[in-house]
């Protein structure tokens, strides 16, 4: 006995490390064991929709939009308890739900620059949780990806409120990624276009042309990664004719995605019975030029320019793919592999 009794800051500073220490140092993401131990406090919002999904059966999950195998009354419970509590959630943390495998991706892919985080910042917390380099910025730090609800039974995240670290929201919005202090940086963004209004009739002297967050910062950015969350094109479960392009970002910007980079990796996110929502990881694609010299003898000729784009063979996503009822399609032989020149047409 007869110790040296410790001081305020030395307890403090204990504290401190024991709560790292649950939570995981910065080079390694928390073990499963650690996860579960947090429980709700690590991803609440993974945890509430969780439990909402679970208390479904499987055919209500599956075949929720089957007018045949889900009955229209139940649907419309269903419907409005889902409502109820995702404009909640999306209000308290985020409008997409991340999990384990998305934030092992984010943390691949450190350091990040999010623009339009919100105010609540929730996916740049959970990134820090799975010690990843983070900054956050948004246009409006107080409110900003917040819908209006209830506030009845309203949670909303302060600094360090159930997420162990505090993190503070920057003010600014694409014009800050013409830093080049950020070209290093991967850019992501959860569902930047959520928000998108037409601008005609506004004060702004609109032409009624959308703006888009995620185009202005593609626009904008100097860096060679960008990470999108959200849905994308065909990806709805509305009709084509009511989004095409999803529920998250404009078709300005995933045509410029698209046309600038090419993607590395997609996967799918824990979802609402009516969301598709996924991570999708992008690189900047580097082109080549071909010119095509003008006929000699042709004075109203030109030459022509054509830009290809290169894809490193192993940043080429697989292109088989089939929906389970037909994978066995795509299966090949096990005794051996089926040559072109083995193949004999049937006609």
């Amino acid at each position: 006995m007869g110790g040296r009794r410790r001081s305020r800051k030395e307890k403090r500073d204990e504290k401190s490390k024991a709560k790292l220490s649950e939570l995981g140092d910065s080079k390694s993401p928390p073990s499963k064991k650690q996860q579960v131990n947090k429980g709700s406090d690590f991803n609440p919002l993974w945890m509430e929709q969780s439990n909402f999904c679970e208390s479904l059966s499987e055919q209500e999950k599956d075949c929720f939009f089957d007018e045949e195998k889900v009955d229209p009354e139940r649907r419309a419970e269903l419907w409005t308890k889902q409502a109820d509590l995702g404009e909640r959630l999306i209000r308290d943390y985020a409008w997409a739900t991340p999990d384990d495998r998305a934030l092992r991706v984010l943390r691949h892919f450190s350091p990040i620059i999010e623009i339009g985080c919100g105010s609540n910042a929730y996916w740049c917390r959970m990134m820090i949780q799975a010690g990843a380099d983070v900054i956050g910025f948004d246009k409006d730090p107080k409110q900003g990806g917040k819908i209006s609800v209830n506030q009845k039974d309203s949670r909303t995240m302060q600094s360090g409120n159930g997420d162990g670290l505090s993190f503070r929201v920057q003010k600014g919005g694409p014009e800050v990624l013409q830093d080049p202090k950020y070209a290093k940086h991967t850019l992501f963004l959860c569902y930047p276009d959520e928000n998108v209004l037409d601008t005609e009739g506004n004060d702004d002297g609109g032409n009624g042309q959308t703006q888009s967050l995620g185009a202005a910062c593609l626009e904008q950015f100097q860096g060679d990664t960008v990470i999108h969350v959200g849905e994308l094109f065909s990806d709805s479960s509305l009709s084509m004719d009511q989004a095409p392009w999803g529920r998250s970002s404009s078709s300005e910007f995933q045509q410029l995605l698209a046309s600038d980079y090419h993607c590395l990796l997609h996967t799918h996110l824990p979802n609402w019975l009516h969301t598709r929502d996924s991570l999708s990881v992008w690189r900047r694609s580097r082109t080549c030029a071909l010119v095509f010299a003008a006929d000699e003898g042709d004075e109203d000729d030109e030459d022509e320019e054509y830009h290809y784009r290169h894809i490193p063979p192993e940043e080429m996503l697989p292109v088989d793919r089939a929906a389970p009822c037909l994978a066995h399609l795509l299966e090949r032989p096990k005794d051996k592999q089926l040559q072109s020149n083995e193949y004999t047409s049937p006609w």
